[in-house]
């Protein structure tokens, strides 16, 4: 959180000074209507995991990585008095992948393997702008949904176990909700033409997959269930460029 307030200061410095470069322009840009565009993104895409059996996580931290994603975006501004502007937003967003192994002996032939991924990562946001002539600055909430696809599995590629079907494994796909924030500024550089930069925190429920052995039953006793699950909870810091047109 202290990288994404740090970003967040940066964007709001930005905007002042996309303010000032926009009075130089020759155009007034009309901010309300509709609009569409596409954007691309550097996101910090985290993974808390919790292993009440300690199945997996002897040898393996929870994941952390950096990775590239873009998507679509398409909304509607409405115009205040003064310079003032609300909306509404619908975003959507590729895959977050997380695919690692964490070996736990020296010859790297045993270990775990983390496949936690996010698909079609959606946004419904509300938008507060304050407008600055052919630029703006916005803050905005909303929720989100996503396709949590997560595995966690066993290896030993010396018996030959490789993937969740023939070792102990964790899985489970589900559709889950969460919330996001974001913060950003945009800049008509031709009219109608516009351009932002974004920072948008994502942070989303648990989803609970049950251990299985090879056989595909539990691993635990009856009795054990509630220590023989395995918890993923997702979150992700984005910092996203898009470009946009108004109609």
């Amino acid at each position: 959180m202290a990288i994404f307030k740090a970003m967040h200061v940066a964007v709001l410095a930005a905007a002042a000074s996309l303010g000032s470069m926009a009075t130089a322009q020759d155009f007034q840009q009309d901010w309300e209507g509709f609009y569409a565009g596409l954007h691309l993104d550097a996101n910090v895409y985290d993974i808390v995991i919790t292993d009440l059996n300690n199945t997996f996580l002897s040898q393996s931290p929870n994941p952390s990585v950096l990775i590239a994603t873009g998507g679509l975006m398409g909304g509607y501004n409405y115009a205040l008095q003064g310079n003032l502007l609300i909306g509404a937003e619908l975003d959507f967003t590729s895959e977050m992948v997380y695919d690692e192994f964490f070996a736990s002996n020296l010859a790297e032939t045993t270990g775990t393997q983390y496949s936690l991924n996010l698909d079609s990562v959606i946004a419904i946001k509300a938008r507060a702008a304050f407008v600055q002539g052919n630029a703006l600055s916005f803050l905005s909430i909303g929720v989100a949904s996503a396709a949590a696809n997560m595995e966690s599995y066993s290896v030993d590629t010396g018996d030959g176990i490789n993937s969740c079907e023939d070792s102990i494994c964790a899985r489970t796909t589900d559709d889950i909700l969460g919330l996001t924030l974001g913060a950003g500024a945009e800049w008509a550089f031709r009219e109608n033409w516009i351009g932002r930069v974004e920072l948008q925190h994502y942070a989303f429920e648990s989803v609970q997959a049950p251990v299985q052995n090879s056989l595909g039953n539990a691993l635990c006793g009856s009795g054990d269930t509630d220590q023989c699950t395995v918890g993923y909870t997702p979150s992700a810091s984005s910092i996203k460029f898009g470009i946009s047109y108004m109609f």
